[in-house]
């Protein structure tokens, strides 16, 4: 984004960055400049591998990725378990609980790092992968929120900041009590980690010496439960990753000054709308939102703030426009809705309103690109990027 006074007046976190997504920016590129890769030139999309390769590739990663996660998590529950079985009514009670819960807690670090660590690296890979290798600032990108930001609070799993653009409130429709249980469940979330796991399965599961006996079950659950996490953390970072090369493809290579020009004002403001909407009506600021948001309403040259988020507002101005320029905004209404990777019942509820007759289509296109997105299929969801001012 330009570096102007007028620019910077439209952004805002409320929160900055934290200590553990300072740390995984700073690893992520260290990474990059190990690698040697980082200031080589960037690719396009059409210079990436074909759909089967970055699918097979990306998906061998996060096999990986899950099988030495296992591993952490396995290895690190057997020494706290060996010293369960081994001095369990050996030791005098003060003594054993004290090395058992150093132990616990020496092996739970251990875990967090290597998982932290693992995380990181795979995500740095699949960025590679993606064409993502150059890890310096992103232009397109306001503040101090780039590309290794997002990939680390991916990888680390810190949740998305709260960013107010453009005078957009990607929290208009969430109440207080909501966000109390949201904040909540995450922190249950944290909470339920291995070390949770390790505790309800020696505390619980028998008494003497079949709780003895169970313990070891404790072994192979804890690995499951790492495997699983490093797994939803590589999806997650495909997404971004994914996401973020087709807001790109739309902003430099659909948005050309050609068909800008084509552009009435109205749409121009439309297509902020369009896409201001879906971050709020999916009641999240997912980084795919935000870096769609950002290049467009740079590319359209929209950088005052506005109440661009009124939904009844939009409606409207689909009946101001041009049939031509209603389907351009339709279109990329659509292609937004998929780009977070999910549909929130408030866009379900919503998105026919807007569609109309052509609700059935626009619903197919968006299932489709979210699957596209899902299942790293990057040509085939640009193919399906398409603003022709057509219906569908």
């Amino acid at each position: 984004m330009p570096d102007t006074k007028e620019s910077k007046t439209t952004y805002t976190r409320e929160k900055p960055a934290g200590f553990l997504e300072k740390a995984g920016v700073d690893y992520y590129r260290h990474l990059a400049k190990d690698a040697g890769i980082d200031k080589m030139a960037a690719l396009t999309i059409d210079e990436l591998p074909p759909d089967d390769a970055l699918r097979s590739i990306a998906e061998n990663m996060t096999l990986l990725a899950a099988i030495i996660a296992f591993s952490v998590g396995a290895l690190t529950t057997v020494v706290s378990v060996w010293i369960e079985w081994k001095f369990a009514g050996q030791l005098d009670q003060y003594t054993y609980y004290a090395l058992y819960g150093a132990v616990v807690l020496l092996m739970l670090g251990v875990e967090l790092l290597a998982l932290f660590w693992l995380g990181l690296k795979t995500v740095h890979g699949l960025a590679c992968l993606t064409g993502h290798h150059r890890a310096s600032e992103d232009p397109f990108l306001p503040g101090d929120d780039a590309v290794p930001n997002i990939l680390a609070r991916a990888a680390l799993e810190v949740p998305d900041p709260v960013i107010h653009y453009l005078g957009i409130d990607p929290l208009k429709y969430i109440s207080k009590s909501r966000l109390l249980l949201v904040g909540l469940l995450y922190k249950a979330k944290v909470i339920l980690s291995s070390a949770a796991v390790k505790f309800v399965l020696v505390r619980m599961l028998g008494k003497g010496a079949l709780r003895i006996g169970f313990i070891w079950v404790s072994v192979p659950i804890t690995g499951i439960w790492d495997a699983f996490t490093l797994y939803k953390v590589t999806r997650e970072a495909r997404l971004r990753l994914f996401g973020n090369r087709l807001a790109h493809y739309l902003a430099k290579e659909i948005m050309t000054p050609e068909l800008i020009n084509k552009l009435s004002q109205k749409t121009k403001e439309g297509a902020v709308r369009a896409v201001a909407n879906m971050v709020v009506l999916a009641q999240n600021y997912h980084p795919n939102m935000l870096v769609l948001l950002v290049k467009l309403s740079e590319t359209l040259e929209i950088r005052e703030d506005s109440n661009y988020d009124d939904w009844d507002e939009f409606l409207l101005l689909l009946d101001e426009v041009s049939i031509e320029e209603k389907y351009f905004l339709l279109d990329l209404l659509s292609i937004a809705a998929a780009f977070d990777g999910h549909l929130s019942r408030l866009e379900k509820h919503y998105l026919p309103e807007a569609f109309g007759e052509l609700t059935e289509v626009y619903m197919q296109r968006i299932d489709t690109l979210k699957e596209l997105l899902l299942t790293g299929q990057l040509h085939a969801a640009k193919a399906l990027c398409k603003l022709d001012f057509e219906p569908g």
